[in-house]
């Protein structure tokens, strides 16, 4: 969609410290994006079509270079996501180290990893509740203007549902309404049947005044037998300037998906020898799909009282339905034959959310401050149920058909939680002289978690300080020094299920490492040392069976490297490393020192692409990247275990004036590995996608 930024009557308190996410939205298609400063100037921060992303705005809930921020942070901009051709959120965090996707088969089971441990993700600083994991599924990337993704508990600035992050958060930036119509849109074909498009409307209403609407829509079969799903998705963004130093946003969500429910397949009927075919579906096959749904608004009023101090009031209403249907395999009968329970789990939640903060920028010379302050209430009702048959039939993986019916099986239990939150926060960053940045911040939180299931009642209110202090030292112009660190917790909801009185988990982090702007030319990233240790921790309890205490235990230290090179606007080179060994540190039943399930030790990624800016080859664009991960564990404890893979893509557009050509493809060399599959904990996994091609014709007008 062509047209710049809405101009400083609508967007200058925005791009300056407001909701984080929201400082930094532009267009990508707009030439160099600008950012207001405080005395209305602009600065550029990046090329539309760069991979680097100079400034960050969710570590420290202000637009701070990245280079000053005591905390490891990464941003998948929107360059990344168009010339890879990513269409999913799971698709988009492989470009980032120490992040373990989940995938887009599981996403209803199985949350992304963090540095070994789970997360949420936030929407323009708004959080999510996910429970399960996959209700914040976003669906499409098709209004993602970036994806910043802050490691480490960042529980100073955020919070909202059962409590704050523990390992870190990924937030998803919306794309800003600019301030020239135009209309862009695409449609695309790929293996298995997949069949999708696009569209995005930018209408400038008045002066200062912008509506912008993004919607996709897809179908896809799959290499699993039977597999089939549906993704809808739809954003609309009216954006209003009250006059110079005022903007009110409006932000709606809306996205759907559809999927058959897919359970995985013992490890043991494909390794060490293959039993069955590895791309079977096993189970119900008249089982109605999988069902996503989620609904949200979001309203944000910035004000500009000067130069130094502004503020900002954001609220948010988000509405998600699930409803899952399964077959799944409860244990072996023998050879290749299971006992199959089945299921039904309906769930809906209800957020609202309510954030307000004043920042204030003091000082002068070599002597500054950018003080923060701020207060957050969030309101979460969750229900949730089980419909459980624990016999539903036998299925041989061999044989699986004349598959059996499916039928709504018993009711089993269900669960009922009201989540409060209310929290107030201070912040300030102080830049000493001209190579010291010093962040600290505080945070107090009143938490109450009250949850009713199987007929007992819990009723958890818990107040928590949580504290961050971290600072940056520039060693040479290029290269700067950097630690930190933080503590976050997290409420533990249904207590009664597990026979405990639940308290929160809680986690500290410890971080310190290298900051690189350019220290040679085009050269950014981040080098990081970090340890990670977790507290209460959920674990059977080996007095009571299907009892649990909270004993556990688990801790994770590693080192990470992200780099991105990008000597001209030509070329532009990403490459990430992740060491990570998260493990249990303590439990009464899981022995220390197993790896958590899923986590590798090592993974990475490198990815190029060339732009021909003149010549012959003008406006053809050619990209490839390799994909990396060894062994991971499948249980806790640790049984058995899959092997590592390594996974080829490769990219190539041809612009065409007014509409661009493109081809993509994954495991270009048909990889045939597997992956770890989240179904009760037990032993499964699911074949890596064999090569896929997706051809795309996009216009921008």
């Amino acid at each position: 969609m062509q047209g710049e930024p809405l101009k400083p009557s609508l967007l200058a308190t925005a791009m300056l410290v407001v909701a984080p996410g929201a400082a930094l939205a532009q267009d990508n298609q707009t030439g160099d994006a600008p950012r207001w400063t405080a005395n209305n100037d602009v600065i550029v921060t990046g090329r539309p079509d760069s991979y680097a992303a100079p400034d960050a705005a969710t570590a420290t809930r202000t637009a701070t270079p990245v280079e000053e921020v005591p905390q490891s942070i990464q941003t998948v901009t929107r360059a990344i996501i168009e010339e890879q051709d990513l269409r999913t959120l799971p698709d988009a965090l492989v470009n980032v180290s120490g992040v373990v996707p989940t995938s887009t088969e599981q996403t209803v089971l199985q949350p992304t990893l963090i540095r070994g441990f789970g997360v949420n993700y936030y929407f323009d600083g708004m959080p999510s509740y996910q429970l399960p994991a996959g209700v914040a599924d976003p669906a499409t990337l098709v209004n993602v203007e970036r994806i910043e993704v802050a490691k480490g508990p960042t529980a100073t600035l955020y919070g909202g549902g059962s409590g704050a992050p523990l390992s870190g958060i990924i937030n998803l930036v919306s794309r800003m309404p600019g301030d020239r119509f135009g209309f862009s849109g695409e449609a695309r074909y790929g293996s298995f049947d997949t069949f999708g498009a696009e569209a995005g409307l930018n209408i400038p209403i008045a002066p200062g005044v912008g509506f912008r609407i993004d919607g996709s829509i897809q179908s896809a079969d799959s290499f699993i037998d039977f597999l089939t799903s549906d993704r809808y998705a739809l954003f609309p963004t009216l954006a209003v300037g009250l006059g110079s130093d005022t903007q009110f946003v409006v932000r709606g969500r809306y996205s759907r998906i559809e999927q058959t429910e897919y359970a995985g397949v013992p490890i043991e009927l494909l390794e060490p020898a293959r039993l069955i075919d590895r791309d079977v579906f096993a189970g119900a096959r008249n089982a109605p799909r999988t069902t996503i749904e989620s609904k949200a608004v979001t309203a944000t009023l910035t004000h500009r009282f000067s130069s130094r101090l502004e503020a900002m009031v954001s609220l948010n209403r988000t509405i998600t339905g699930f409803d899952e249907y399964s077959t799944f395999p409860y244990g072996q009968i023998g050879g290749t034959v299971y006992n199959f329970g089945s299921a039904f789990l309906p769930s809906n939640s209800h957020k609202s959310y309510g954030t307000a903060q004043l920042t204030a920028r003091l000082g002068e010379g070599g002597f500054r401050h950018t003080l923060l302050v701020g207060v957050d209430y969030d309101r979460t009702n969750y229900f949730g149920a089980m419909y459980f048959d624990p016999v539903w039939g036998l299925v041989d993986y061999a044989a699986p058909l004349p598959a059996q019916s499916f039928t709504v099986p018993p009711f089993y239990f269900d669960q009922r939680d009201r989540l409060r939150t209310f929290a107030v926060f201070a912040q300030d960053q102080m830049r000493i002289g001209e190579r010291l940045d010093v962040t600290v911040g505080l945070r107090w939180t009143r938490l109450r978690v009250h949850s009713a299931t199987v007929g007992v009642t819990t009723d958890d209110v818990d107040h928590r300080v949580t504290p961050r202090v971290g600072a940056t030292f520039r060693l040479v112009p290029g290269l700067s020094l950097f630690a930190g660190y933080s503590e976050g917790f997290q409420g533990v909801v249904a207590g009664g299920f597990y026979s405990i009185a639940p308290v929160p988990e809680t986690s500290q982090s410890w971080e310190a490492g290298f900051k690189f702007t350019a220290p040679i030319r085009g050269l950014t990233g981040t080098a990081a040392l970090y340890r990670l240790t977790r507290q209460n921790v959920l674990t059977a309890d080996s007095a009571i069976p299907f009892a649990y205490i909270q004993a556990g235990e688990q801790r994770a230290q590693g080192v990470e490297l992200d780099l991105i090179y990008e000597p001209n606007p030509a070329f532009s080179l990403l490459f990430n490393y992740a060491y990570t060994d998260a493990e249990i540190s303590k439990d009464n039943v899981l022995p220390v020192g197993d790896q958590l399930r899923a986590v590798p030790r090592h993974s990475g990624r490198l990815a190029a692409r060339y732009r021909f800016r003149d010549g012959p080859l003008h406006g053809l664009g050619l990209g490839a990247g390799i994909s990396a991960v060894s062994r991971r564990e499948l249980t806790m404890p640790n049984t058995i275990s899959i092997g590592g893979r390594a996974l080829v893509d490769a990219q190539a557009s041809y612009d065409l004036g007014p509409v661009t050509l493109a081809v993509s493809a994954t495991n270009l060399f048909g990889a045939r590995s597997y992956e770890p599959y989240q179904y009760f904990g037990g032993a499964y996994v699911i074949p890596t996608q064999p090569r896929a091609f997706t051809l795309t014709l996009r216009g921008d007008f």
